[in-house]
């Protein structure tokens, strides 16, 4: 279940019309690697130590493939690829590497994960 709150917004499109009520997530805190690792290891036979070494492997991995232009599929947990943003210029040849502003990284979710979250149940909380 995802709690979430109401908060008034500007709309960033429209900066001068009247704000609108939207819903955010209420986040329920962080969770980091080493809990992923304990909690993965109480629901299987594998060691937390060993289950640290595959995740951090996976962390080392899975952004050099991406530098390599590689797209990165991990099963039904979903792919991650590389995209870059770049301003445009009139004729192809007057175009270098300045021109490229940043590069993002786009993560889709495998059929399986997309399920899951598709059948999420929401739950409105107080403003307290």
């Amino acid at each position: 279940m995802i709690n979430f709150k109401i908060m008034q917004r500007v709309n960033l499109q429209n900066p001068l019309e009247p704000r609108k009520h939207y819903a955010y997530i209420q986040n329920q805190g962080v969770v980091n690697l080493r809990q992923i690792a304990k909690r993965i290891s109480r629901e299987s036979t594998i060691s937390m130590m060993d289950i640290m070494a595959v995740l951090e492997g996976l962390l080392q991995v899975i952004p050099d493939l991406l530098l390599e232009g590689n797209i990165v599929r991990l099963g039904e947990l979903g792919t991650f690829r590389s995209t870059i943003s770049s301003e445009g210029v009139d004729i192809a040849d007057d175009f270098n590497f300045s021109h490229i502003k940043h590069l993002n990284l786009i993560f889709r979710p495998g059929s399986e994960f997309s399920d899951q979250l598709n059948s999420v149940k929401f739950k409105k909380v107080s403003e307290n």
